[in-house]
C-alpha cells in the first residue's frame, strides 16, 4: 500500500507541477513562435507576479486584490519589455542573438530588484480549501485548484489562438510576418499583445507556484531553464508537444525529489532532455531532422 500511495503522490504532484510549468513554457513558446524572441526573461514574469502578491499582502491588501494587481503588473511589464526593448531590435541583423542578450539583461535587472525589495525566500498565503484522500494519500484541494486553473487557462489559450481574430493574426504573423502585414495585420499590435499574453501566462504560473511552494529572487531563472527544456523536448512550436513535455518533466521532477533526492532534480530534467534529443532530435512532436 505504501508503494501505491507513493506512486499516487508522485504522479499527482508531478501533474500539478507540470501544469504550472506548462504555463511558463507555453508563454515562452508563444513569444518565440510568433516573434522569434528566445525570451530568457520568461520566468522573471512569474517571479515578479509572485513577489508582487507577497508585497501587497504584507501591506494589508486582500488576496484577490493582490493577485489581480500582480497579474496586471506582469502584463504591463511584458508589454513594456516588448515596446521599450525588443521592438528596437526588429529587423536588425542577428536579431535572435540580440534579443536573447536583451532579455538576459532584463533577467539580471529583475533578479537584482527582487533581491533588494524582498530579500530572500517567501510564500503566498493561499486560501484554506481543505483536502481530500485519494488511495490513502491526502491531497490538498489548493493544489488541485491550482492544477485545474492552469489547465483551464491552457485550454482557453488554445481556443483563443484558433477561434479569435487576434489569435489567428498571431498565427499569421508566426507563419509569414510580411505576408500578414500585406493583408492589413498590425505587426506592432500583435507583437505587443503576444508578449503581454506570454508574460501574463508566466504571471499566473508564478502566483500559483507561490501558493504551493517557496518563491525566491532567482526563481525566474529556474523556471526559464525548465521552460526552455520543455519547449525543446516537446518540439518548438507544438502546443500539444509542450503540454506533454511539461507533464513528463513534472512527473520526472516529482519522482526524483521523492525517491532519489532533491539535489538530483536538475540532473534528472536535463537527462530527459539528453535522452529525447538523442532519440528524436526534433523533439517528441518533431521529425528526426536536427534542423526541424
Amino acid at each position: 500500500m505504501a508503494v501505491i500511495e507513493t506512486a499516487v503522490f508522485i504522479v499527482v504532484n508531478g501533474i500539478i507541477f507540470g501544469s504550472l510549468l506548462a504555463l511558463t513554457a507555453v508563454g515562452l513558446s508563444l513569444i518565440f513562435g510568433v516573434l522569434g524572441v528566445p525570451n530568457f526573461a520568461q520566468g522573471e514574469f512569474a517571479a515578479v507576479a509572485g513577489f508582487t502578491v507577497v508585497g501587497l499582502l504584507g501591506h494589508g491588501f486582500g488576496l484577490l486584490t493582490a493577485v489581480l494587481a500582480g497579474l496586471v503588473v506582469t502584463f504591463v511589464l511584458g508589454v513594456a519589455s516588448e515596446r521599450l526593448v525588443i521592438a528596437k531590435l526588429y529587423g536588425r541583423d542577428n536579431f535572435l542573438l540580440l534579443s536573447f542578450f536583451a532579455t538576459f539583461g532584463l533577467t539580471l535587472i529583475s533578479e537584482s530588484a527582487l533581491r533588494i525589495l524582498f530579500g530572500g525566500f517567501s510564500r503566498i498565503e493561499g486560501p484554506s480549501l481543505g483536502s481530500i484522500t485519494v488511495l490513502g494519500f491526502e491531497l490538498s484541494l489548493l493544489r488541485v485548484t491550482a492544477g485545474v486553473t492552469a489547465v483551464c487557462l491552457l485550454v482557453a489559450l488554445y481556443l483563443f489562438t484558433r477561434y479569435t481574430y487576434m489569435g489567428l493574426a498571431m498565427r499569421a504573423v508566426a507563419n509569414d510576418r510580411h505576408g500578414a502585414e500585406m493583408i492589413g495585420i498590425d505587426f506592432d499590435r500583435i507583437s505587443t499583445v503576444t508578449f503581454g499574453t506570454g508574460a501574463l501566462l508566466s504571471g499566473v504560473s508564478g502566483v500559483l507556484y507561490g501558493m504551493l511552494f517557496t518563491i525566491y529572487p532567482t526563481l525566474g531563472v529556474s523556471l526559464t531553464a525548465f521552460a526552455f527544456t520543455i519547449v525543446v523536448v516537446g518540439t518548438t512550436g507544438s502546443f500539444i508537444g509542450v503540454i506533454v513535455a511539461s507533464l513528463i518533466i513534472g512527473i520526472v521532477d516529482s519522482f526524483t525529489a521523492t525517491v532519489v533526492g532533491s539535489e538530483y532534480r536538475i540532473f534528472a530534467v536535463f537527462l530527459v532532455l539528453f535522452v529525447v534529443l538523442t532519440l528524436k532530435p526534433g523533439g517528441l512532436w518533431g521529425d528526426h531532422s536536427v534542423n526541424h
